[in-house]
């Protein structure tokens, strides 16, 4: 009677676990796209301006965030890292800064040229808007990137030096 809610340790097929580690992934990914194709289907039909995305954004943004989270406390990032820069010219560190770079140069280029489209009154006017907005974006979505994607970096390096 002691033992009744003493939990014993099963003894499990590694293929098993694998297979079902498997379909756990591909069920994750199924439900990433019927997410976004609520969203889609959401968009054009209610419009950017509704409010009708909450879910789906909770759901992308959720997911993601809590697969992140416990990649990086259960040390699997770090591990990925280690074996990406055994195997890799260029280590993940540079890779995590030129990414974050190029990301905000696109974000940069996307809302100058929006803005030079959208705002300008003439040719002239566009380019000093597109180059004006340009900057300003890098200099806050740079430093703003940088510390997230940095941060995301030093936080796993941190855990998993600890882990390991």
């Amino acid at each position: 009677m002691v033992n009744l809610f003493k939990r014993t340790k099963k003894i499990t097929d590694e293929r098993i676990e694998n297979v079902r580690n498997k379909i756990y992934k591909e069920m994750y990914y199924v439900i990433l796209v019927i997410c976004l194709a609520s969203a889609l289907f959401k968009l054009y039909k209610y419009g950017a301006g509704s409010g009708e995305l909450y879910l789906e954004f909770a759901i992308l943004v959720g997911g993601g965030l809590y697969y992140l989270a416990r990649s990086i406390f259960l040390g699997v990032v770090w591990d990925e890292v280690e074996m990406h820069d055994r195997n890799s010219k260029t280590p993940m560190s540079k890779k995590t800064v030129l990414g974050t770079v190029a990301l905000a140069l696109i974000i940069a280029i996307f809302m100058g040229v929006n803005s030079a489209v959208s705002y300008a009154d003439g040719s002239s006017q566009g380019v000093w808007y597109f180059v004006f907005v340009s900057f300003v974006s890098v200099m806050i979505y740079l430093p703003i990137l940088l510390l997230f994607f940095g941060g995301i970096y030093l936080l796993a390096k941190k855990i998993g030096m600890k882990n390991s």
